[in-house]
């Protein structure tokens, strides 16, 4: 599959994504949040969008592991990276929409003041600490052993 055709497939799965994540929040919050759609479509939008490069980055290591037998370190590390990033937004934000919750604002103010800016920073810092690791181990494993006598 070449690049543009995964480009399109991602772009795809991330538009079924977005629709599927903001009807389901959408009706599973109907009967607690007036209008619910409020929340869902901000929630279907990051699911959407970070469904996107998560599935590129998929099938790109599908796609070498097929034509090469294996993933190239820049797939391995961008597809780590990215699934990193994810896991840091949904972790940072879910946690500081809790913590905001405690408090008496409504839940509107508390996704976009709050969990919104905390996950996109969580997002990064995971994000960049995955990274450098990976960085680091390739480093390791290029450079010649040493000898010591």
């Amino acid at each position: 599959m070449n690049r543009l055709a995964r480009s399109l497939v991602s772009v795809v799965v991330g538009v079924f994504v977005f629709l599927g994540v903001t009807v389901a929040v959408t009706e599973g919050l109907t009967a607690y949040v007036w209008p619910s759609l409020m929340i869902g479509v901000p929630a279907g939008v990051v699911a959407g969008v970070a469904a996107v490069p998560l599935v590129f980055f998929r099938l790109a290591a599908r796609a070498e592991r097929r034509n090469t037998g294996q993933v190239s370190e820049r797939t391995r590390r961008n597809l780590s990276v990215t699934a990193a990033a994810i896991t840091g937004f949904v972790g940072g934000s879910g946690l500081t929409l809790a913590v905001a919750m405690t408090q008496a604002v409504g839940l509107a103010t508390a996704i976009l003041v709050a969990a919104l800016p905390a996950g996109v920073l969580t997002a990064a810092v995971v994000g960049l600490v995955v990274a450098r690791r990976h960085r680091r181990s390739a480093r390791a494993s290029t450079s010649p052993p040493t000898e010591f006598e």
